[in-house]
This record gives structure tokens, C-alpha cells and sequence, in this order.
């Protein structure tokens, strides 16, 4: 256990904004944030150590100011990326390459004991996957040089591209998923939520992106209104027994639905709801929607109407409330404007970079990547806007609530 330097720059009276430093000040490494609760930070740092290439999993307790190694390793491939999954009492992390080959431990996050090491061995290569809770883990994988005969007769027989399966850290076995709406969605489209006092699965299916949904809103003519963007909702415990159960079907609920004169995506939540951007384009009218987390029920909360050369930014909420910005490039400087739990009005100069975050409506956090052929540069710079006092990091920055954490 070691005590981590207190950072000394904060811009103007920061009483309710947090800067956690984890740059390490006295030797080179990489950091990536896991975890941030109320209390702790839970991350990873590689670094050099004895002519090895190690990989620390560590624990900041924010209160004391001091850290706990929970585990370390040797890295004997660097070409093995890392998935981390923190849980209440247990921290998963899968390692892969892309290949078919992949890794899965679970450590237990008090004492660092691994309490278990599964190697699988996948069909395809592996693309992505995502724990639904500490015990199932979905994998997807897309055709590589060895299945690629496999790959045709299954995109024939389904008309899928991806393959998908659950595993079962308990059963130690796993099933595939024969419903194409999962199996298409990928990690990315994936919400863990909890509705109306269940775990529930938020399942994202837009049709592409949005310049491609309003290029079929123009081709309406040929297309008709049935090019759709869809959100489902399904109880956790009912999917997995359902892809157990070999079910053609999820027993999904359908949610949310927008046809192809309309845009519908998901923006964040906080702990009252879950957000969504819907946009009906002969019209140009844009609003936010709201599914409560309480009763399940759908609401049009208000309107998200900008100008041109404007942005939306969205920022889930975590312990606070969903807020909406809205972004406009004025030329030399950005305005960032207010549009929902927020009241902000100011401006920025451009040479600041790009808005990633408002911290507690009054803290600006801006990004600028400064790269060449060679090298890349990252800096964070924190504005008050209330005193107009700034101060700017070079490494890289991740926000959470009233949380800055540099790493």
C-alpha cells in the first residue's frame, strides 16, 4: 500500500468539484480507469518493472488518499487486449486478440485470489462481448480465415454476419444466441438497466447511422415507412433462460419504435431514467424522451431544437441528474447553452479543444489531441465558468458526477 501525491492546481473554488490524479509522477506507465464509486477508484497500470512488462490492478481509496495492489501479472503477450468487469465482490476480466482464443479470470476483488481462469475457444474471431452480470458473459465473433466456409452456409441459413453465445461461469458451458436482434446489436447496443424494480436488458437497434436513416427519410417514395429504429426492453433473468432454452425469440418488449421519417437514439440515464433523442425529420422537430425507471412509463420531456454549426452533448447522469448541452462553433470561440437540467450560458475559446463534459453546470472540461506522423499528444484543460480560471493537463480524463480523474 502506497499513498498517491495530492494534486495541488484546481481551478477557482472547487468545493464541489474532485480532481483524482493517478498519473504516476515517478515512473512511466499506462492507466485505465475500471471503476469510480463514491469512495474508490478501481484501475489498471502497465508499466515496466524489472525487465518485465507488468500489469497492477489497484485500488485508490479517495478518502485516505492511499492505494491496494490487488493483484499483479506478468504480460507475456502484449498483443492480448484487456476487458475489464467490476462487480460488488468480484472483478472479471477477459484477455483476447482477435483471434478465436480468448481468456476469462475472476478475482476477487478483496483478498486478489483468482478464483477462476476459463479458457474458451470461440467460433470465428472475437469482435466483442459484455458481462450481464458477475456469472453470464455474452461473446461475439465474425468470420476469420479458418470458419470462413462455416460463416457463408450460417449468413445462407440466417442472414446474420456475427455469431453470438452466452457463457455461464457456473455451468462452465455456453449457448448460442438464435435471436437476431441480440446477435446483431453487439456490445455497443447493449444497456444493463434496472426498470420497475427488475434487471432488465435495454437492446438498441438502429438502422445505421444517422446520415443513413435520413438519406431513407429522402427515399421514402421507393423505401416506405418501415425502415425502423427500435428499443427493446427484456427481463435479464428471461433471456438468459431463454438462450438457454435454444428460443428462436427474446421475450423482448418493444419500447420504443420510430419509423423512416424519423431518428430515435439513446443519450444517457441517470437514476430516475433512460434517454433518447427522437427526431421527426419533415420537420426538423427534435425532443428528448424519457423512459422512467419506476413505472416503466414514456415521456416527452422537451424540445432539443439548435441552430446550425451546434452539437448536442449529453451527459448521463450518475448520481446527479441527465443534463443536455448544446454546442455552437462560433468561429474563434464555442457557446455552450443549457437546454435540459441545466441553466449554463458561456463561452470558450476554440483553442481549448472539444467539450467532453460540464461538470455540476459550472466546470468546463475540454479536450485538443495534437498529433503528427509520429507522435500524439492529449490535454485536458478544466474551466470555471463562474471565475473564469483554468488549468490544463497533459495525459488523458475521464468524468463521472462531480468527478474529474486524470490518468
Amino acid at each position: 500500500m502506497r499513498e498517491k501525491p495530492a494534486h495541488a492546481g484546481r481551478p477557482g473554488s472547487a468545493e464541489r468539484l474532485k480532481i483524482e490524479d493517478l498519473r504516476n509522477i515517478y515512473t512511466s506507465s499506462r492507466v485505465e480507469l475500471i471503476e469510480l464509486t463514491g469512495d474508490a477508484l478501481c484501475y489498471a497500470e502497465e508499466k515496466e518493472e524489472e525487465g518485465h512488462n507488468s500489469l497492477f490492478l489497484l485500488e485508490y481509496n479517495r478518502n485516505t488518499k492511499r492505494e491496494r495492489v490487488i493483484t499483479n501479472y506478468i504480460l507475456n503477450d502484449p498483443a492480448f487486449r484487456r476487458h475489464y468487469f467490476p462487480f460488488a465482490a468480484d472483478l472479471l476480466m477477459v484477455l483476447e486478440d482477435g483471434g478465436s482464443e480468448v481468456w476469462l479470470l475472476v478475482l476477487d476483488r478483496a483478498s486478489g485470489r483468482e478464483r477462476r481462469m476459463v479458457r474458451l475457444d470461440l467460433l470465428g474471431g472475437f469482435t466483442g462481448c459484455t458481462a450481464l452480470d458477475s456469472a453470464h458473459l455474452l461473446f461475439w465473433t465474425q468470420e476469420d480465415e479458418k470458419t470462413a466456409g462455416l460463416f457463408e452456409d450460417y449468413r445462407k441459413l440466417t442472414g446474420v454476419d456475427r455469431v453470438c453465445c452466452l457463457y455461464d461461469l457456473e455451468e462452465e458451458r455456453c449457448w448460442y444466441v438464435r435471436d437476431p436482434r441480440l446477435i446483431q446489436a453487439g456490445p455497443e447496443q447493449l444497456v444493463p438497466c434496472r426498470v420497475t424494480g427488475c434487471d432488465r436488458l435495454l437492446i438498441l437497434e438502429p438502422h445505421g447511422d444517422e446520415a443513413e436513416k435520413e438519406k431513407c427519410f429522402r427515399n421514402l417514395r421507393w423505401l416506405g415507412d418501415d425502415v425502423n429504429d427500435n428499443v427493446w426492453l427484456c427481463p435479464l433473468l428471461d433471456a438468459i433462460v431463454s438462450i438457454k432454452a435454444g428460443d428462436p425469440k427474446l421475450p423482448m418488449e418493444l419500447v420504443l419504435s420510430v419509423g423512416t421519417r424519423g431518428l430515435l437514439r439513446y443519450a444517457g440515464a441517470d437514476a430516475q431514467g433512460l434517454y433518447f433523442r427522437a427526431k421527426y425529420f419533415p420537420d426538423n422537430d427534435e425532443r428528448l424522451v424519457v423512459l422512467h425507471r419506476e413505472t416503466g412509463a414514456k415521456e416527452a420531456l422537451c424540445s432539443l431544437s439548435h441552430g446550425e454549426n451546434t452539437r448536442l452533448l449529453f451527459l448521463s447522469g450518475g448520481s446527479g441528474p441527465f443534463r443536455v448541452y448544446a454546442v455552437e462553433d462560433k468561429g474563434e470561440e464555442f457557446a455552450c447553452d443549457g437546454l435540459f437540467h441545466a441553466s449554463l450560458h458561456t463561452v470558450f475559446s476554440r483553442e481549448l479543444g472539444d467539450l467532453i463534459a460540464v461538470v455540476e453546470d459550472r466546470y468546463l472540461v475540454a479536450r485538443y489531441l495534437l498529433a503528427d506522423e509520429t507522435d500524439s499528444f492529449e490535454f485536458h484543460t478544466v474551466l470555471d465558468a463562474k471565475t473564469g480560471s483554468q488549468q490544463s493537463y497533459e495525459c488523458r480524463c475521464t468524468v463521472q458526477g462531480r468527478t474529474v480523474v486524470l490518468y
